[in-house]
């Protein structure tokens, strides 16, 4: 009787639409029709088109640079007050700047600061230690040398002796740590032939000597300008502050030309040979380093003072600032200020500035996307859903954003600027709701934090290029998004909301620590600025609680939120399914547990797979008395239908399901649940019975009539369901729940599904499954665990107390 009420309503349905086509003709297909007529997809330049489109996305670039050009005009958008005034004219009102420009002379300012800088003269530090530094070297490496010298039997023969060179070359290393340099190896060599001896070491430290009277430096022609002939040195000590004193260029050795570094001459030098005398020249130029160095941060900083101390021929004007106050006579400096603010905000400007934030955005979107295509190896995916409403909160926030400035630049600013500071009502912006809808929206923790660093560049544009401020939304969003991530209950948006305004508040600190902490107004700025934004974040979780039930309507979308309140027992289905189909409603419960548990293992969503485990079966509640858990003992209806009709039945619970979860609004991650949990599994047992009911000269039974229709479970909390649905059943048929075969069954079960390929569609990992097994089982042994068997008392059975009188009777 069902199915042919079902199949009347299906023909009454058919005849309405039927109807409907009649009566009604759609004049849009009409238009689609005369198109088609036309032929136009059919020329070369629509196939053309149709291929870049194909091949570049154009369509979807173009909708995605449409809304760059849209965000970028909201963000330079302005109410523009007139400023028409001739010289002469008396101000009515006070007219404010609308924004921050300066009027400068460049050239004449940067003519005075170059020449300011040029009149600083090339600073060096002389160290007047370097000589002793290293001589002393000299004299330990020798020393250490002849040491070990000593300690070597040296071999008459050449050739042994050649080879007792070659391996005291094991000290070269400790040799060049003395000397702090890296000679060659052949100059190494040609020491230990000549035992290090003090007469070498003398002629170096004598040659080092003669060269340290002098002053040393490195690449003079290249530091020192042609044009100067005097530098300006400063002795160091302790303190890093000697006396100054002035050098002669032509007294400044260059160490880059080393015919100006010759071994003076001498009785033991002259004495030696040519070739010893080339390699002690060669080591003794190895050992000098310049006493003269280059100090370039300390003549940075000179030119910059010398630079600072020319003063700039400008006219500053601030944002907000009054320009000109009321009363004032228009002159021609005034004009001046008027023109360049007209300047300012012309038309082509405003739309050369639009486009190009546009194509900054463009730029940006292209990136997020490429890296969400790419890295993310296309297991991130964004629907068109998602792409509209980030568009859509993006779009609100920063029109949000301009009337916030708007109105509290208008009302306070311009009335209490000078004992309020504007960074205030700046940071009040409740700009953190944005991060927090879109993180209760999309799941996907890579999506929120490039739509939160895509916000952030957003609202950094439109506070004129406020990098703080830009920083300080970026982190303030993540936190946002971070706390409104997997949330429990109502309360803990509100948390976030004050964790939210906690880490703004911190970060408006840091910022404005770093920028203006050598600033006069700093405490003041920074008293009012931390309080404003520990309010913005507050105020954001509240507008967020307050738009999250609109926003999922419109979109359809399954929020935390909303899956906290369908996991309220006392919804109408759940309170109609322990009436009609008892047996179900507590295996969805127990369901629910497992799933809870193993999603809470391998960090799946446990909110969403508990309560998709409670509606999963929801369509068991037409047939219940078909489904063995609301079966009573001997009444099983089965038995007096075919196979085909029973496994008719089994499947029509899925489609049943999905029906009741749209009639009810469950959303599509629910409804996804109840159409995946089964995927394409075999229903065996009828399938085997029909098998066992075929007729020699029947049909053959074909297996994909006895399989659900799919798909597979796509996500990893529908594998979830799909894995305890079929335990938790296989648990209920035991007669004796023992943990071993429990945890048999915990196992087989996954590894069924694992070798049919029901879990390929979604991203589990062995490591996850073995982590769902481990949790499925603490579950059902917790739930099937063994219970102490009472001896039977004289007036009652197994499992009664052994005494039936009252406790406190017996205690009288």
């Amino acid at each position: 009787m069902p199915l042919k009420k079902s199949s009347n309503k299906n023909r009454l349905s058919s005849s309405k639409e039927a109807h409907t086509r009649v009566n009604y003709e759609d004049h849009s297909l009409r238009f689609l029709d005369w198109v088609d007529r036309l032929g136009i997809e059919k020329t070369v330049v629509a196939r053309f088109f149709n291929y870049l489109n194909d091949r570049f996305q154009i369509q979807r670039f173009a909708y995605v640079f449409l809304f760059c050009l849209v965000l970028a005009y909201a963000i330079t958008f302005e109410v523009r007050t007139s400023m028409d005034f001739e010289i002469g004219d008396v101000v009515k009102i006070d007219v404010i700047s609308p924004v921050t420009f300066d009027m400068v002379d460049q050239v004449t300012t940067e003519e005075k600061r170059v020449k300011a800088e040029m009149a600083v003269p090339i600073i060096f530090d002389y160290d007047p230690t370097v000589f002793e530094r290293v001589s002393d070297g000299v004299y330990r490496s020798f020393r250490l040398m002849r040491s070990e010298i000593k300690n070597v039997r040296w071999p008459r023969s050449s050739a042994e002796r050649e080879e007792k060179t070659k391996d005291f070359f094991i000290h070269k290393g400790e040799f060049e740590k003395e000397l702090n340099i890296s000679i060659p190896d052949y100059l190494f060599e040609w020491l230990v032939r000549n035992r290090f001896s003090a007469r070498l070491e003398n002629i170096v430290i004598r040659s080092l000597e003669f060269w340290y009277r002098g002053k040393v430096a490195e690449s003079v022609d290249k530091v020192i300008p042609s044009n100067q002939t005097m530098v300006l040195a400063r002795t160091l000590n302790k303190d890093n502050r000697g006396r100054e004193f002035n050098i002669k260029r032509s007294e400044i050795s260059d160490l880059g030309q080393p015919e100006n570094f010759s071994i003076p001459s001498s009785r033991s030098s002259d004495s030696l040979p040519v070739k010893d005398r080339e390699y002690l020249q060669e080591l003794s130029r190895h050992l000098i380093y310049p006493n003269l160095t280059l100090n370039k941060q300390e003549m940075a900083s000179r030119r910059q003072v010398a630079r600072d101390s020319v003063l700039p021929i400008t006219i500053s004007v601030k944002k907000n600032q009054v320009i000109l106050p009321e009363g004032t006579v228009i002159q021609p400096t005034h004009m001046a200020l008027v023109q360049e603010i007209q300047k300012l905000r012309s038309d082509r400007r405003h739309d050369i500035m639009a486009i190009a934030i546009a194509l900054v955005f463009l730029a940006i979107t292209m990136v997020f996307f490429q890296y969400l295509r790419r890295i993310s190896l296309n297991k991130i995916r964004v629907d068109m859903r998602d792409i509209w409403v980030m568009a859509l909160i993006t779009l609100i926030t920063v029109l949000f954003g301009k009337f916030f400035m708007f109105v509290t630049e208008t009302s306070f600013v311009s009335k209490f600027g000078n004992d309020i500071p504007s960074q205030m009502f700046l940071y009040a912006m409740p700009i953190a709701v944005a991060p927090m809808l879109v993180g209760l929206l999309i799941q996907s923790g890579e999506i929120v934090w490039l739509f939160t660093a895509f916000l952030s560049v957003a609202c950094g544009l439109m506070a004129d290029l406020n990098f703080s401020f830009m920083t300080v939304t970026f982190v303030s969003g993540i936190a946002a998004a971070r706390g409104v991530y997997n949330c429990k209950k109502r309360n803990d948006i509100y948390w976030a909301g004050v964790r939210t305004g906690a880490v703004k508040a911190l970060m408006i600190a840091l910022m404005l620590t770093i920028s203006r902490v050598d600033q006069e107004h700093y405490l003041r700025e920074l008293m009012a600025a931390v309080p404003a934004g520990f309010f913005a974040g507050i105020l954001s979780s509240m507008i967020a609680m307050t738009l999250i039930p609109v926003l999922e309507s419109a979109f359809n979308y399954t929020t935390d939120v909303k899956l906290l309140e369908l996991s309220n027992l006392n919804h109408p289905l759940l309170k109609e399914m322990i009436v009609k189909a008892p047996g179900t409603y507590h295996h969805s419960m127990l369901v629910g547990s497992m799933v809870e548990a193993a999603a809470e293992e391998i960090g799946a969503n446990p909110l969403l797979a508990k309560v998709m485990s409670y509606y999963h079966d929801i369509g068991k509640m037409a047939y219940s008395n078909y489904f063995i858990e609301n079966q009573k003992p001997g009444q099983n209806p089965h038995d007096h239908i075919s196979p085909y009709m029973s496994k008719t039945l089994l499947v029509a619970h899925v489609k049943d399901g999905v029906e009741l979860g749209m009639e009810y609004k469950l959303g599509k991650p629910i409804i996804d649940g109840v159409i995946q949990h089964h995927g394409t599994t075999l229903i065996s047992y009828f399938y085997n019975k029909a098998l066992d009911t075929k007729k020699d000269d029947g049909a053959d039974v074909s297996e994909d009539e006895f399989r659900y229709p799919g798909p597979k479970p796509q996500f990893r909390e529908a594998a979830l369901i799909m894995l305890a649905d079929s335990i938790e059943a296989a648990g209920r048929s035991l007669d004796e729940p023992t943990p071993v075969r429990l945890q048999n069954i915990v196992r087989n079960i996954v590894q069924r599904k694992f070798m049919e390929g029901q879990l390929d569609e979604c991203s589990l990992t062995l490591k996850d499954l073995s982590k769902v097994e481990q949790a499925f089982s603490k579950i059902l042994l917790g739930i099937y665990h063994q219970r102490i068997d009472y001896p039977k008392s004289a007036g009652g059975g197994a499992g009664e107390t052994p005494s039936a009188t009252p406790f406190f009777a017996t205690q009288k």
